[in-house]
């Protein structure tokens, strides 16, 4: 299946009503199947996870950052996840070896779309143009509010104070996942994701985290991305923080996955009812196996559906 894999992450997550028009958008596109939609009022986002051949694709995030533009003011924008624009990341995978070279000709068919309706960024990731740019981090840095100063800089199209810039680029696979702290002290999950992070000394390789309140869901939260999934399973990363937690006090209140992730994230458990069970997947919001995995939402998937 020569298809491509879009986790879309937008700077809107408490407008129900911009959120649907953002999602139409996406599902305007024929050919371009919508997997899921993530949204999180404390973090001001909403991750939308959706699948197709490679022009679906493409017109499916051209629409989506049209809409994006007409509809999110950055200038008013605040949350706690960092970002630097409407249309903030924008990703492309490859669901299977014979993607891999449509995955990178849609990245530019994108940045030329884009610059061509006034909005503009940088390649990030396995397109990254600047080596220091293969990190997300490094992008963003300075998030929105540092634009001016870096603005012509950008890889592709102009800036708009408006739509601010974008990330944009092919990546493997990631998998956004946060760990829920039943403390409020942000002092300590700040401390924590130092701990588990990559870039610490004794960190776990492939994982990013930060920490930051969630006043929704009444806890904080260590927030990860899994970036080597070869590296890094959801559990050993669970069962790190859960000890890093315990060692300065305070106690766990499940987890939370955002889209989707593969089966092979899963590969400590016997069964996903399991996984489920022991990460707490469920605790904070609902949580429905069949909508959230992967090759789930692909039958056809060329991925290994065994656990």
């Amino acid at each position: 299946m020569n298809w491509l894999e879009c986790v879309a992450n937008v700077s809107e997550g408490r407008r129900h009503e911009v959120i649907s028009v953002l999602q139409r958008a996406i599902q305007s596109i024929p050919d371009a199947l919508l997997l899921h939609a993530d949204s999180s009022y404390d973090a001001h986002r909403t991750v939308f996870t959706f699948v197709g051949p490679e022009d679906a694709v493409v017109n499916a995030v051209l629409h989506l950052a049209r809409a994006c533009h007409e509809h999110i003011d950055m200038r008013q924008h605040s949350g706690y996840h960092p970002r630097i624009g409407a249309l903030d990341v924008c990703p492309i995978i490859a669901l299977s070896p014979e993607a891999e070279n449509s995955a990178e000709h849609a990245v530019r068919r994108i940045a030329t779309g884009l610059a061509e309706g006034g909005m503009g960024g940088w390649f990030y990731a396995l397109s990254a143009q600047r080596e220091q740019y293969r990190d997300l981090a490094e992008v963003r840095r300075g998030e929105y509010e540092g634009l001016p100063a870096r603005a012509t800089s950008f890889d592709f199209g102009g800036f708009d104070p408006r739509f601010g810039a974008i990330a944009l680029g092919k990546r493997p696979f990631l998998i956004a996942y946060n760990i829920n702290v039943k403390s409020r002290d942000l002092g300590l999950v700040r401390e924590v994701a130092r701990r588990i992070r990559q870039k610490t000394p004794g960190g776990l390789p492939g994982v990013k985290a930060i920490g930051w309140d969630s006043p929704v869901f009444s806890c904080s939260q260590v927030s990860c991305n899994i970036v080597n999934l070869n590296e890094c399973s959801l559990k050993q990363l669970f069962d790190r923080v859960q000890r890093e937690v315990h060692t300065l006090g305070s106690s766990l209140k499940g987890s939370e996955l955002i889209g989707l992730a593969p089966i092979y994230a899963f590969r400590d458990f016997d069964r996903i009812e399991d996984a489920v069970n022991y990460l707490g997947l469920d605790r904070v919001k609902s949580f429905r196996i069949s909508e959230r995995i992967l090759e789930y939402r692909l039958p056809n998937a060329p991925l290994d559906k065994e656990v």
